[in-house]
């Protein structure tokens, strides 16, 4: 996997690029997200994309403008633009020489994503966009930024990554360096220092800590959404290296129930060809004699890919019934609401079994339609 000059994307970042490119595939066949990308067919859509840098890859970028070309030459009522905003001088050369056969259809920036903002909510205007800000450390994700985006007027997905590291690393500056602890409220939007300190360092262990920082940044974006939108949902994905390390977060946030499910679906799709992609590195590992070898008496006997799923509509159904006792709700509702736990790690099928066994266990007492469906209505008993 490369950049756009063509230099190998290091593995912690194909993740990512992986996402946006399933992310504009996934939205631009689903009627499921009119809600986002074309809430009517005479809208274009927008993606936005900043920084472009080493992160980006000479696959995703070109592939997502070849699509939208394609939709274009092909007449269809749905197209997209893409906004790329990228800092770095040589990134950006190159970034103009690879998109400029793409014409109207790309549009480039020079510069630093704050600085353009302005201009490019007055070059989207009412229309629909999903931005996709993949900042270096957490430089490039200012609060007042990110609260610009959510206030327009349009529908508006976000996708951020979320460098907990960063944080973590500035927040154990408060009482050493205040320069570089200063960057912190600019980025949470909390301008209390002491207080916002006092939220960061809470936690009995580092790993508290860790989800403790990453918490407080999703529960800001949500809150905004709510007070701009009415309603706001923001979910966490934590990133993983191909050694198995996490390296950050992904963030999706959204006022849309619906646009929060399928998000969820997609970084699962992703997540079902990452873990394909490093089950084959850790292989050639092997092979290579780079990881011990472990030997065993006995072999383990791993789980099926069967007993996998079955466990987990087992776990998936005690929280649903949780959630939802004594209440009327929709199928959409229902997933929404259990995705602060299970965000990215479920898909509609996990879903569609866990209601099914609820209903054949009594729990369930009405179903209005097909299990399957979206609007199906499903009344839970009061209690066990």
């Amino acid at each position: 996997m490369h950049n756009p000059i063509g230099r190998p994307v290091s593995a912690r970042c194909q993740f990512a690029h992986l996402l946006l490119f399933f992310v504009i595939v996934r939205c631009s066949h689903s009627q499921d997200l009119r809600h986002c990308l074309a809430p009517s067919p005479e809208l274009t859509s927008f993606l936005i994309l900043s920084p472009f840098h080493e992160r980006s890859t000479k696959g995703s970028p070109i592939r997502i403008a070849e699509l939208a070309q394609q939709y274009e030459r092909e007449g269809k009522t749905y197209t997209f633009r893409c906004i790329n905003v990228e800092e770095d001088d040589e990134y950006f050369a190159n970034l103009q020489q690879e998109t400029a056969k793409f014409g109207s259809i790309v549009q480039n920036l020079h510069g630093r994503f704050a600085d353009h903002l302005d201009y490019i909510l007055r070059v989207i205007g009412t229309q629909p966009a999903i931005f996709f800000l993949d900042p270096f450390g957490i430089k490039g994700i200012d609060w007042s930024a990110i609260r610009k985006i959510i206030n327009r007027a349009a529908p508006t997905d976000l996708w951020i990554r979320f460098d907990y590291i960063d944080v973590r690393r500035l927040d154990g500056n408060y009482e050493v360096n205040e320069k570089k602890f200063d960057i912190l409220p600019t980025v949470f939007g909390i301008q209390d220092e002491e207080y916002l300190h006092s939220l960061l360092a809470s936690g009995d262990t580092s790993g508290d800590r860790i989800q403790t920082c990453m918490e407080l940044y999703r529960d800001q974006l949500e809150r905004e959404f709510k007070r701009a939108k009415r309603t706001g949902y923001a979910d966490a994905y934590a990133i993983k290296s191909l050694t198995g390390q996490d390296k950050y977060y992904l963030i999706f946030a959204t006022a849309h129930e619906k646009g929060r499910v399928l998000a969820s679906n997609i970084v699962y799709g992703v997540e079902e060809n990452y873990q394909r992609e490093l089950q084959e590195y850790q292989e050639l590992q092997e092979l290579e004699g780079v990881q011990a070898e472990q030997l065993y008496l006995i072999p383990p006997i791993e789980p099926t890919v069967e007993e996998i799923f079955q466990d987990k509509v087992t776990h998936l159904k005690a929280d649903i019934w949780r959630k939802c006792k004594g209440q009327k709700l929709s199928r959409i509702n229902i997933h929404a609401s259990i995705l602060k736990k299970w965000f990215g790690r479920i898909k509609a099928s996990h879903m569609t079994e866990a209601l099914k066994a609820l209903k054949d266990d009594g729990y369930i007492l009405e179903v209005s339609g097909s299990i399957s469906h979206d609007r199906t209505l499903f009344k839970f008993k009061a209690s066990d």
